[in-house]
């Protein structure tokens, strides 16, 4: 009886290692393959930032899974499942291992023990909230986060948050804009107005963003910031937004009905930003609730052909200049929206034309690589790159 029910705990045991080690497998495929191709590719390239420790658990304990039927047996029930969990712990391991390698050869850092245990992207709350901007009808406002213990004055970070001009919230990324000001950083994360059905805000996001930096700088002092010290930060949309009123500031960008001049950020730090419009429109493949040529399409109100002056307006190859501030480009190799060759194209361009441009490869990433939960392998290294880069020009 007792060996009848070693075998049965041994079939088992195989079983779940089979099942696990087969799950690991497949997301590790997927995370091998075109992201612009299929869904099944967008999952493979999205999971491994933010589960890739758990992953790599997971294929552990199928292996040992896989081995518990000789003890209990004691003798294997095949090579098969043991080969297959060997297999799965190999490539979860591989793909961890670039991902943490990539991350410290650009200056970041990743504690794998924190990585376990997920927080939220939107908390804590901000410190305050003021009012911007009030704009036809819209009130623009902007989140601050003090820092704990800093120098003073601190020097600044302007935020500008993603949502492919379409959604996304100044406090979405709440959890990282605290991690930057627990570092010494005053951080304030600024709106700009969305679009939505019938009303395209192509020449509205941007100087409602750049309102917020004119803002951040004349009311710095207030908050116990340096106006002279300012990193701008955006992610995706967001990024957009950074270079293009970063670089645009150093011609002489102007926002009247806010103040004037735009002030000339010291950095730039962007993550998968959206500098190439019509890759992202012909090339892009849809993630849950963004369809790459429904936000390009509402963002400027038709089509790229249809209104290439909009396109020209929006796309950050426009705005290049050797005066730009030097400035980061976080680009994961397997974005399926922000198609990797139009950053690609863009950061060529840039440093031909004389921009000091770093640009940081994340292998197996995807778009929102570091905003799915907070402490992932992808949010730390975000926002440990991100940090070395801004503490490099500006401390």
């Amino acid at each position: 009886m007792l060996t009848t029910a070693m075998r049965i705990g041994s079939l088992l045991a195989a079983s779940i290692s089979l099942v696990l080690s087969l799950g690991v497998l497949c997301l590790g495929g997927g995370a091998f393959l075109d992201p612009t191709g299929s869904r099944f590719a967008v999952i493979g390239t999205t999971v491994w930032t933010t589960f890739g420790p758990h992953l790599v658990l997971a294929s552990m304990a199928s292996l040992v899974l896989a081995i518990l039927p000789r003890f209990l047996c004691r003798r294997p029930l095949g090579r098969l499942v043991p080969s297959v969990a060997v297999v799965a712990c190999l490539g979860s391991g591989f793909i961890v291992y670039q991902i943490m390698s990539a991350t410290i050869s650009a200056g970041g850092s990743v504690n794998l023990s924190a990585a376990v245990f997920l927080g939220d992207m939107e908390a804590p709350p901000p410190d305050m909230v003021e009012t911007v901007h009030i704009v036809a009808g819209t009130e623009l406002r902007a989140a601050i986060f003090k820092p704990r213990e800093a120098a003073n004055p601190a020097p600044i970070i302007v935020y500008i948050h993603g949502g492919g001009f379409m959604t996304g919230h100044r406090t979405e990324t709440a959890a990282d804009l605290r991690w930057f000001a627990d570092n010494g950083w005053l951080v304030i994360s600024v709106d700009y107005r969305l679009f939505g059905p019938d009303k395209a805000t192509w020449d509205k996001a941007m100087p409602d963003a750049a309102c917020g930096l004119i803002w951040a700088h004349n009311n710095a002092q207030r908050f116990g910031g340096d106006p002279e010290r300012i990193a701008l930060l955006g992610d995706s949309a967001g990024g957009n937004l950074a270079i293009n009123i970063g670089f645009a500031a150093t011609d002489g960008m102007t926002v009247p009905e806010c103040g004037g001049d735009v002030p000339v950020p010291r950095a730039i730090a962007t993550q998968y930003p959206a500098v190439d419009p019509v890759s992202i429109y012909e090339r892009g493949f849809p993630i849950p609730g963004f369809a790459p040529t429904m936000l390009i399409e509402g963002y400027i109100g038709g089509t790229p052909a249809e209104h290439p002056d909009r396109i020209a307006a929006i796309s950050s190859q426009t705005y290049l200049t050797p005066d730009a501030p030097p400035t980061l480009v976080i680009l994961p190799e397997r974005d399926s929206l922000v198609v990797a060759e139009g950053t690609l194209a863009f950061a060529a361009e840039s440093r031909a034309a004389g921009v000091e441009l770093e640009l940081v490869r994340m292998p197996f990433a995807s778009h929102v690589y570091n905003q799915i939960k907070a402490n992932s392998v992808g949010n730390q290294a975000g926002r440990t790159i991100r940090l070395r880069f801004i503490d490099w020009h500006l401390r």
